[in-house]
């Protein structure tokens, strides 16, 4: 969600997305798939912690068959669009959206995949130089804030003009 609303590409057929249709663990797969379909190309999955951690096996596959697919984790530890409708709708009450993480780097290093972490912004400009440059498989894990929302958001069941803006508001609001 992150990436479809914050990355600018210029060409077609250079972003890939399940559209928000809530397919957890699409992003390994298809970063995979993508990098076996343009083995020249730099691919880059931007997956939060719970849809990374259905399909995070599939590292296995890229080591295995020396795709260099790039695996860019977002972690909160929690289910992050489930908790931010717990959040916005539900008086913050968390259920089952907390998220109990393995190491992440450990789990990528057990698969033959470079595994990495980052937990200081001041320290994510060289991460990310780091990851780019891998010229394997890479995990890249960033730690974010918990609290942090993807905004605007529409609410089920809402028209657009009724979306969630920052701080809870809405267009309507203004």
């Amino acid at each position: 969600m992150w990436a479809a609303q914050y990355y600018r590409w210029r060409y077609p057929r250079t972003m890939i997305t399940s559209g928000g249709l809530g397919t957890m663990g699409f992003g390994v797969p298809a970063a995979i798939g993508a990098k076996v379909g343009a083995p020249d190309k730099t691919v880059i999955n931007i997956d939060g912690d719970g849809s990374f951690s259905m399909t995070a096996m599939e590292m296995a596959t890229s080591a295995q068959f020396g795709i260099g697919a790039k695996q860019l984790v977002l972690n909160n530890n929690f289910q992050g669009m489930v908790k931010q409708w717990q959040d916005l709708f539900y008086d913050k009450r968390h259920s089952h959206t907390p998220m109990r993480n393995p190491d992440f780097v450990k789990l990528a290093e057990a698969m033959g995949v470079r595994g990495m972490k980052v937990t200081n912004l001041n320290d994510l400009p060289q991460a990310i130089h780091e990851f780019l440059s891998e010229p394997g498989p890479v995990m890249l894990e960033a730690v974010v804030d918990a609290a942090e929302h993807v905004l605007p958001m529409a609410p089920g069941g809402k028209a657009l003009h009724e979306m969630v803006l920052a701080n809870g508001q809405k267009i309507d609001d203004f």
